[in-house]
């Protein structure tokens, strides 16, 4: 897995991060990786979201308020939900650590001196080491799967919010979730199990189910508390905007294309019938 963290509209790499030994030029390659995401957001006014290119496959994440780019590429054998879903571990890490706080000052911070960032890559070291782990056991790779899909739909869900879930509805609904994840926290579920609380919610970089040690804790408990977390951000939304109403948000988003064109995998983790009811019962 090889990591790269872009200024989106130049092209620039702020970070870069290798495990895999590729015989190509980093700055070569970052200038080609921004120019290709530009060039199908302007072809098709959306960026790439995951390919198979020069045997490998690459997964892409933009934060557009900050201008930038995440990319990430492996081998073909590890899916482009899995990559997708530890790609969104480094991006939303990296946004808390340098942009959050205040998006103006970030603006400034980084141009001309690209080394502010090398401390991160000890953090990206410490994730892969993690997830190298995770692999050597085999119920733990269908627990990143499962882990991997659900990261994804709550992914789409926030997708949903932002894009048209109107202000006042917006705020209800974060309202919510925060009183939710407060509550969740001082629950003794969470208490016997320390790995639950690294659960996190945030209105700009959305909620993180995957920031755990999946070696330190038990799947089946994980799976039911993110199962009712889906469950419940679903609710609020359809008592928000109406039955009908979130339907269509649902299908814009293409929710039901991802689950559609996820089907095999979900059907081998038995989520398929239950996303599918889901979303589409009232």
């Amino acid at each position: 897995m090889n990591i790269w963290v872009l200024d989106s509209e130049s092209g620039i790499t702020l970070l870069y991060k290798a495990y895999m030994d590729l015989p190509l030029d980093e700055d070569l390659v970052s200038g080609l990786l921004a120019a290709l995401n530009q060039f199908t957001v302007f072809e098709f006014q959306q960026g790439i979201e995951s390919i198979d290119m020069g045997g490998l496959r690459w997964v892409y994440l933009e934060e557009k308020e900050a201008n930038l780019l995440f990319v990430a590429a492996a081998d073909k054998n590890v899916s482009s939900i899995i990559l997708k879903a530890r790609l969104s571990i480094i991006k939303q890490t990296f946004l808390e650590k340098y942009v959050l706080s205040d998006l103006e000052k970030w603006k400034k911070t980084w141009k001309g001196n690209t080394d502010l960032f090398t401390p991160f890559k000890q953090i990206i070291d410490e994730y892969y080491s993690q997830w190298l782990r995770a692999e050597d056991i085999s119920t733990i790779a269908e627990y990143w799967d499962i882990l991997g899909v659900f990261q994804q739909i709550l992914n789409l869900l926030m997708n949903v919010i932002e894009a048209h879930v109107k202000p006042n509805q917006r705020e209800v609904i974060y309202n919510r979730i925060e009183s939710m994840f407060q509550n969740y926290l001082t629950h003794d579920y969470v208490k016997n199990n320390p790995e639950l609380s690294k659960f996190a919610f945030n209105r700009m970089s959305g909620i993180n189910i995957i920031n755990i040690d999946p070696t330190n804790c038990d799947m089946l408990v994980v799976e039911k508390q993110v199962i009712n977390l889906i469950r419940r951000i679903v609710e609020m939304v359809k008592k928000e905007e109406g039955y009908y109403t979130s339907l269509k948000y649902f299908i814009e988003e293409n929710i039901f294309e991802y689950l559609i064109s996820n089907v095999s995998l979900l059907n081998e983790l038995n989520l398929f019938k239950f996303f599918l009811k889901l979303f589409l019962l009232n």
